[in-house]
C-alpha cells in the first residue's frame, strides 16, 4: 500500500469515528443525556487539554492526506506497516463504537462534577473484559496513528494520552464508587482496568 493511500484510508477512518461519535452524542441530547462535560467546563484541566489534544490530533490525521506538507512539519516518516496501522485503526475504532454503544446514555466525554449524572453502572458487553474499553480503544486507535504516521508528533499522542487516560481513569472511578458504591466496588474486583 502507498503512504498517499494509507494517509486517505486513515483520514476516511478517522472521519468516520468523529461522525460517529458526534451522532451518538447528538442522539444522547435527544434523548434528554447530557453526554460532554467537557464542552460545559463541568471537567478538569486534564480532561479539557486530553480532548483538546485529540482534536488537534485528528485534524492532522484528516488534512494531512490532501496536504502531504503536513508531514514535513510535524517531523512524520513513511510508515514501515501500513497494513499494520490500518489494522489497529479499525480495531481501534471498532472497539470505540461498540463500546460507546454499549454504554448507551451512560457515555460520557469527561467526568461529572454532579454524583447522580450517570443513571446506570455498565458492566456488560466489552465492558465485562476492560473496565475502560473505550480507553483501550483509544489507545489501540492511537497505536495505529503512530504506525501511520511515525513521528515526533503522534508518539507524544500516544504517551500523552496514556497518562492522561490513566489520571482521567482514577477520576472516573472514585466518581463511579461514590455513584455506585458496592456494586463498582465489586465490579472493580472483578474486572481489570484495561484488559
Amino acid at each position: 500500500m502507498s503512504q498517499s493511500t494509507l494517509a486517505w484510508l486513515t483520514a476516511l477512518i478517522v472521519i468516520a469515528l468523529m461522525g460517529w461519535m458526534i451522532g451518538f452524542g447528538v442522539m444522547l441530547r435527544r434523548s434528554g443525556v447530557n453526554p460532554n462535560a467537557v464542552a460545559e467546563r463541568n471537567t478538569n484541566w486534564m480532561q479539557r487539554f486530553l480532548v483538546a489534544g485529540a482534536g488537534l490530533l485528528d485534524l492532522y490525521f484528516i488534512f494531512r492526506a490532501p496536504f502531504p506538507v503536513l508531514d514535513d512539519l510535524v517531523a512524520a516518516r513513511p510508515s514501515p506497516a501500513p497494513w499494520a496501522a490500518v489494522g489497529f485503526l479499525v480495531v481501534g475504532a471498532v472497539i470505540i463504537l461498540a463500546s460507546q454503544a454499549g454504554m448507551g446514555r451512560s457515555w460520557r466525554v469527561g467526568v461529572p462534577r454532579e454524583t447522580n449524572h450517570v443513571d446506570a453502572l455498565v458492566t456488560g458487553g466489552l465492558n465485562r473484559l476492560s473496565r475502560n474499553p473505550v480507553y483501550l480503544g483509544v489507545m489501540i486507535f492511537l497505536t495505529g496513528g503512530l504506525l501511520a504516521a511515525p513521528g515526533p508528533l503522534t508518539a507524544v499522542g500516544v504517551i500523552v494520552s496514556f497518562i492522561g487516560l490513566t489520571i482521567i481513569i482514577r477520576q472516573e472511578e472514585r466518581y463511579l464508587s461514590a455513584r455506585f458504591g458496592a456494586d463498582y466496588d465489586a465490579y472493580r474486583r472483578r474486572v481489570r482496568r484495561w484488559i
